[in-house]
């Protein structure tokens, strides 16, 4: 049902001490073949933000020259999701359901297999003729209404498109958590400079979606592609993790890093990994901090970690053996110090997207602060090969060189864009040039 790695950043941790010692812990999942097979049924929402800044131009139309109405930001989402239901991907049997908000919101399609396509490209064209403020809470409300008569085998997400600032924040995040709940994941697609990132983001990240920063609408055909790509691939659902703990050990953090990068809660066990894909390796991060207790030189099994998890295209709910995390207290000094540089590659991208996120929010009231943070996360990203985050810190470091200040587009695209962008790495990954640990927690404070 899936392949589970469990491997610590280090076997080894001091004995005697009562002082506080962290150990992260990478869980590292891949479905075998014939479950990478067992590709379950899918169910598209798609939730389209109808205000009206969506009907004006995708670009800047020339002074004296007047724009078509095919050259609307709406209008060019309108054409790709057209084109997007003839990807042979998708299969008769899939469902797609049609959801605006403005000032108000609506299903202007219930969940419609695909075998009816001239239903659904019927009411893609119905969309231009909404229009008002931007009301995003209220178009969630109707997602939960569309997707709640679905059948517990059918994979299911939402793509939502906006690019304007919401008046019922509180809301969206109140149903995100009730979105995930269900297992369903939020593709926030947030267009141009004047939406909320942070709640984007945050949005994603509840859910376990991703979130993309589209600076231009030709962009959304790349980014539904890729989306589409992941959503057919999703052969394991609904990954809970259980971790039970010794005393004197604390579960501090989880974090999924790879293929997406993504807190997860931990307000009550168990607690939600998100999905798996087939053909590739989903990897949590497990942060501890053992304390407080002076072991002596012994092996300890210091957590418990179980996980369960959905195959929908078998008709199946596994639970796997619990794993044993054990390490060994020594006061071998050579042996505390080895290091497994594969889980630290990973350690060092939630530091990364830590960096990229505090800068962002240091730059408009300390821009020398910020340069510095992005310098730190420059050569985390430098010695992990990133040629993606590295070029999109360059240019952040360009703006704040010439400008004293970052844009929109760029604080966005920090803000979002590096969480798409984690990397999968091997247990050879080379470390060279990587900025310490204390320099890390000296600028970041984590």
């Amino acid at each position: 049902m899936l392949t589970l790695f469990c491997t610590p950043h280090h076997s080894s941790l001091r004995a005697h001490t009562v002082e506080a010692q962290k150990l992260f812990v990478m869980l590292k999942m891949i479905p075998p073949p014939d479950v990478a097979h067992a590709r379950p049924p899918l169910a598209l929402a798609f939730v389209m933000d109808t205000s009206g800044s969506m009907h004006e131009p995708a670009r800047a139309t020339p002074k004296g020259q007047e724009a078509l109405p095919s050259e609307q930001k709406l209008a060019q989402a309108i054409a790709m999701a057209h084109r997007l239901l003839d990807d042979t991907r998708l299969r008769p049997e899939d469902q797609v359901a049609l959801i605006h908000f403005d000032d108000r919101a609506s299903t202007l399609l219930p969940l419609t297999p695909l075998a009816d396509k001239a239903a659904i490209h019927q009411a893609l064209d119905t969309l231009p003729q909404h229009g008002g403020g931007t009301h995003m809470a209220q178009g969630l409300r109707c997602v939960q209404e569309a997707l709640a008569v679905l059948a517990p085998e059918v994979s299911q997400r939402v793509w939502l498109l906006t690019d304007g600032q919401t008046a019922d924040e509180a809301d969206c995040r109140a149903l995100a958590t009730q979105l995930a709940a269900h297992n369903t994941p939020l593709i926030p697609l947030g267009l141009g400079e004047t939406y909320n990132e942070i709640l984007l983001r945050d949005l994603a990240e509840v859910t376990q979606g991703r979130p993309y920063h589209v600076q231009d609408v030709a962009q959304l055909e790349a980014i539904l592609d890729a989306e589409l790509g992941s959503a057919v691939r999703e052969v394991v659902t609904n990954v809970q993790a259980s971790v039970a703990t010794a005393r004197g050990v604390t579960l501090e953090a989880i974090t999924r890093i790879y293929p997406s990068l993504a807190a997860v809660r931990l307000e009550a066990a168990p607690y939600r990994l998100g999905n798996v894909l087939a053909g590739d390796y989903t990897v949590v991060l497990l942060e501890f901090t053992v304390s407080g207790l002076a072991r002596p030189p012994s092996q300890v099994r210091l957590a418990q970690v179980g996980v369960s998890a959905n195959v929908p295209g078998l008709g199946q709910y596994v639970e796997l053996r619990p794993h044993d995390l054990r390490v060994t207290f020594t006061t071998d000094e050579a042996a505390i110090a080895l290091v497994d540089q594969e889980v630290m590659g990973y350690v060092r991208q939630k530091n990364l997207d830590h960096l990229m996120q505090q800068a962002v929010q240091q730059a408009p009231g300390d821009p020398t602060q910020a340069r510095q943070t992005l310098q730190v996360a420059m050569g985390l990203t430098q010695s992990l090969g990133n040629a993606v985050v590295t070029q999109m810190l360059h240019q952040a470091l360009d703006e704040l060189q010439r400008t004293g200040t970052l844009t929109a587009q760029t604080r966005k695209t920090m803000a979002l864009g590096g969480r798409t962008q984690t990397l999968q790495l091997g247990a050879t990954m080379p470390m060279q040039g990587v900025p310490s640990e204390e320099e890390i927690r000296r600028v970041s404070g984590t």
